[in-house]
Parts: C-alpha cells; structure tokens; sequence
C-alpha cells in the first residue's frame, strides 16, 4: 500500500471519511474484507479490474467515473488504476437497523403483584404487556 495516500477531510458533521488518492501510474491490489465494502470515486477515472471470490467467475474490467459506486464482495480480489490520477473512498456499508421492541412491563416477585394487579385496569394495560 505504499503507493497509495490517504487525505484526511476538514474535521465536520458532513465531511467524508478517508479520502484515497492515486498518482498518475499507480495501481493498487487489495481483497476486500472482511465484509463487503462499497468503493466511491470522487475524482478522475478509476480503471477496476474485478476477480470474484466465487470459482468459475471470469474476472471483469470496469471504468469508474466521478459520482459512481461500486459495491465490492468480501473475499473479491481487485486491482485500481488511475487515469489520469483518482480520488476515491472504499467505505463499509451500513447494517440493517435492528427492530424496536416494545417495552414491556414484568413483574416476577410476590411483593409487586399488587401493583401490577392495581395498575394494569387504571392504566388500562392488557394482560399480555403486564405479564
């Protein structure tokens, strides 16, 4: 990875996080991982060569533009090419939120049975949040 630099962005809410930057002649080989990632080009034309993880894949070549993503297989290996120079970021996709569950009130000793006999017709709590 020596031929490749990292510039860090102007520390803000919305700024990007590492932005990567090849010379004019650079390449670099990297597998993705772990997990999938997501490479973004910023600047300049990016030529990818792509060899997918899964056996019997034919590698592929891409030309990547400002503005384009790409999302990138774990375990994929991938070789980046500058053309003339190039900014990108490889970023890590965001997971899918976890559900929200609903609060639910339980009582298991003896002393707070009375409370939750008394508040669940006051309150109007149904007997299957209460139990």
């Amino acid at each position: 990875m020596s031929n490749l630099q990292e510039k860090q962005m102007p520390s803000t809410a919305s700024s990007s996080p590492a932005l990567w930057q090849l010379r004019p002649g650079q390449a670099l080989a990297f597998i993705v991982g772990p997990g999938p990632r997501e490479l973004v080009v910023t600047s300049g034309r990016v030529w990818l060569t792509q060899k997918p993880s899964r056996l019997g894949v034919v590698p592929q070549d891409l030309w990547l533009e400002p503005g384009t993503s790409l999302r990138l297989a774990s375990g994929e290996e991938v070789v980046l090419e500058a053309w003339p120079s190039a900014q990108f970021q490889l970023l890590v996709p965001p997971c899918a939120a976890p559900q929200a569950r609903k609060p639910v009130l339980r009582t298991s000793s003896a002393p707070w049975s009375w409370l939750k006999k008394t508040l669940r017709p006051a309150l109007g709590w149904s007997r299957q949040l209460a139990a």
